[in-house]
């Protein structure tokens, strides 16, 4: 049996540090966002997390030929896949409805993915990143593994504080609905999940992060071997072949892990509370005061 951490969330919520610190563990593989496989890797022809540009790295050319041999889909089909039935808005189906046919050859494909991945790294439990609840919703239904969710939130004004300082055209109010749709969407989903979910702040992890990884980990029942931890600031990346995500997966060797508040002085007045009063009904639920 396969075990799988997936992260789901909206994205800029701290998910690359905390996949990377995953890694660093010596019985943990992440594969970053794995559900961007196929367009990313495959298709665009990004650089893996190790450096090296995606189709050319050893590791998931071990993978690939593992799981599929000389069948390897068609990227351009799977990405199909995805955009029939793999949508977000699909998420609660996948996981207690009726599966399409689409929906089905997307499960399979993964099952091999997933158990390939355990077989070539000698993994005791894969991390997947790719954030995406419908992706999350579709491990349930996966023969062969035990499936896990860890739910990461950030503070909705600094998600968006970040998104603009990456000028990725993002605005506050689109920012914003994500953030509510992404996280109401897998609180519903965490039923799918018993016994087997937690949620995670940035705000906690980056004042605490060994503690709050290793909590992470002992839900998984996998045990922090040989952990990345100088202190309990301080961790040592390893290098890591992750798929698609924050720039910052690139990052290796010891860094400090410290809570990014930029946004608190530099976010302006308009954006900060367009974000406020758009996710005022969960920023409660999640510990967040209505006041900066």
């Amino acid at each position: 049996m396969v075990k799988i951490l997936y992260i789901a969330g909206w994205g800029r919520s701290g998910t690359t540090i905390v996949d990377n610190i995953f890694n660093s563990y010596k019985n943990v593989f992440s594969t970053g966002e794995l559900f961007y496989l196929w367009h990313r890797g495959l298709i665009v022809g990004r650089k893996c997390g190790c450096g090296v540009k995606f189709t050319q790295c050893t590791t998931w050319k071990n993978i690939l030929s593992l799981a599929f041999a000389d069948r390897l889909p068609d990227p351009a089909h799977v990405v199909e896949l995805q955009k029939k039935a793999i949508r977000v808005r699909h998420t609660q189906h996948l996981a207690d409805g009726t599966l399409t046919a689409e929906a089905e050859e997307y499960l399979e494909i993964y099952a091999k993915l997933y158990q390939a991945i355990a077989d070539v790294t000698g993994a005791e439990l894969i991390v997947d990143s790719s954030k995406v609840p419908s992706g999350a919703a579709l491990l349930t239904r996966m023969p062969g593994t035990v499936p896990y969710l860890l739910h990461m939130v950030r503070d909705p004004r600094a998600v968006t504080h970040s998104w603009m300082r990456a000028d990725s055209g993002l605005r506050p109010t689109a920012s914003t609905m994500h953030w509510l749709v992404r996280n109401a969407i897998t609180e519903r989903l965490t039923r799918a999940f018993p016994d087997r979910h937690t949620r995670l702040r940035y705000e906690d992890f980056a004042g605490r992060p060994q503690d709050t990884i290793e909590e992470v980990l002992a839900m998984t029942g996998v045990e922090p071997a040989d952990g990345p931890f100088v202190s309990e600031n301080t961790v040592l990346l390893k290098p890591n072949h992750t798929i698609a995500g924050n720039p910052s997966r690139f990052r290796s060797g010891e860094i400090a892990v410290r809570p990014d508040n930029r946004w608190r002085a530099e976010q302006q007045l308009r954006p900060r509370l367009t974000a406020t009063a758009l996710a005022l009904p969960m920023l409660h639920k999640y510990g967040y005061s209505a006041r900066v």
